[in-house]
């Protein structure tokens, strides 16, 4: 203990009392990050797969659903032996011939000629028809 100036005091230590210097709370701060930052990473990534099958799932069926439609409205669109040409005419457009959708164009709008590989296993061929393959053609 120390008499400065009437004054009773006691030494301490350059440390204080044996809490976090403001350098080693950046540290652990900065540590916590990195860990997170690498943490959900690998969290995207693992889903990313996942999300892209069932988007191409999704875009699959679509394409049936608009491809039903116009089927039974009489449209000209299915080029034999070639699923991927009669994808391509529903992204180009039909027009329906007869039945209440006699005039209504299908049309794929949402989706380019780009963006088909993806969903294209998932849709079947099958006499002219166009369905819905869940397993994309793996057993």
């Amino acid at each position: 203990m120390l008499l400065v100036s009437g004054i009773l005091r006691t030494r301490s230590s350059s440390r204080g009392n044996g809490g976090l210097s403001l350098l080693e709370m950046l540290v652990v701060i900065c540590l916590i990050g990195i860990v997170a930052a690498v943490a959900v990473g690998w969290y995207g990534g693992a889903h990313r797969d996942l999300i892209e099958r069932v988007t191409n799932q999704r875009n699959a069926q679509e394409i049936v659903s608009l491809g039903v439609c116009a089927t039974v409205s009489g449209a000209d669109f299915v080029v034999p032996d070639s699923k991927q040409a009669t994808v391509e005419n529903l992204i180009v457009g039909t027009v329906g011939q007869h039945g209440i959708w006699k005039g209504k164009t299908f049309r794929l709008t949402s989706m380019q000629p780009e963006t088909l590989h993806g969903a294209l296993p998932f849709v079947k061929f099958d006499a002219g028809l166009l369905l819905y393959e869940p397993s994309g053609g793996q057993l």
